[in-house]
């Protein structure tokens, strides 16, 4: 994996870390049914864009650690591809190699 690739990856895992806490947030208000905010998941160290959605539906992206949520356009295709395209967001994965082992690798929720 190249320079470029590792540091993407990198900040993806950050912004996951972001995330985890402000579900963790969510939960402790018990707003489980009702919107959640969380920032975006991709590999621009400054991007400050949000995505709101209801915690289960973070769930759901949390149910793979190779996959992320970024907001529309902010895919890096090199790394990644779309799983899934939502309303303002889509879901990401890993590619197979590098970006994939770092994001499993630093997965908060461990081994699956």
């Amino acid at each position: 994996m190249d320079d470029r690739g590792r540091r993407i990856a990198q900040n993806e895992v950050v912004f996951r870390e972001v995330n985890e806490r402000l579900r963790e947030l969510g939960k402790s208000f018990s707003v489980a049914g009702e919107l959640a905010e969380f920032v975006c998941e991709c590999g621009d160290s400054g991007c400050t864009d949000r995505v709101q959605m209801p915690l289960s539906d973070y769930e759901r992206v949390r149910s793979n650690p190779k996959w992320f949520l970024v907001v529309r356009g902010h895919e890096e295709l090199d790394y990644e591809v779309v799983v899934k395209e939502e309303d303002g967001y889509v879901i990401v994965e890993k590619l197979p190699g590098g970006p994939a082992k770092i994001a499993i690798s630093d997965d908060p929720r461990g081994e699956r």
